[in-house]
């Protein structure tokens, strides 16, 4: 059977940012033109623009995924492992995330500090229906946090921590500073106790 044109569409929209991400690990986004892009996602120049306004906005979406795909294999991790204490859950996922930050210094380079919680922008904006978005919803209303805290004030913490460990990542692993990710780790981990407790 025959791609059906939305599914060709999407194919489509998927080489130029896998393209887009091969690049820009490569070569650095600067250095890559939205004509060897295309080249190598084998579609014309034209067709990039269908998609895309111009390449910041093709680095945006990249952004996201890439952000959105780290955040759904730590969840599904810390989910494995859950414990009965929140505190300890969030110390899973944000631990899963260092990790693979550590592990990934070409995609930690490639996303700076710009790694966020991809959905709780897209669920400002009203694009609730992604499951994962709404299966981490459900864990933060049946926490204690949940007792103290309104949905937003729920959504907040998160947001900081996720945005916390991101920026220590960052700064630790790829500029060395202000000490090695292995010596930020506890302290980092106190803070987010605190936080939720």
């Amino acid at each position: 059977m025959s791609e059906s044109m939305e599914q060709k569409k999407e194919t489509k929209k998927k080489n130029l940012l896998h393209a887009a991400q091969t690049l820009f690990l490569e070569k650095g986004v600067s250095k890559t033109s939205i004509s060897e892009i295309a080249e190598r996602a084998q579609v014309a120049k034209g067709t990039f623009y269908l998609y895309f306004a111009d390449k910041d906005d093709l680095l945006q979406q990249l952004l996201y995924q890439i952000s959105y795909d780290i955040i759904r294999q730590a969840y599904i991790y810390a989910e494995q492992r859950r414990t009965d204490d929140f505190a300890e859950n969030i110390i899973i996922f944000a631990d899963w995330i260092i990790d693979y930050l550590t592990e990934h210094t070409d995609i930690l380079r490639l996303i700076e500090r710009n790694f966020s919680w991809p959905m709780i922008q897209r669920s400002l904006t009203g694009h609730t229906d992604d499951p994962l978005w709404r299966a981490i919803v459900m864990r933060l209303h049946d926490t204690p946090l949940a007792d103290i805290h309104n949905s937003q004030e729920l959504y907040d913490v998160i947001f900081i921590i996720v945005e916390m460990c991101g920026t220590v990542c960052y700064s630790s692993i790829i500029e060395g500073r202000p000490d090695t990710i292995d010596n930020m780790k506890p302290l980092l981990y106190r803070m987010i106790r605190r936080l939720l407790r």
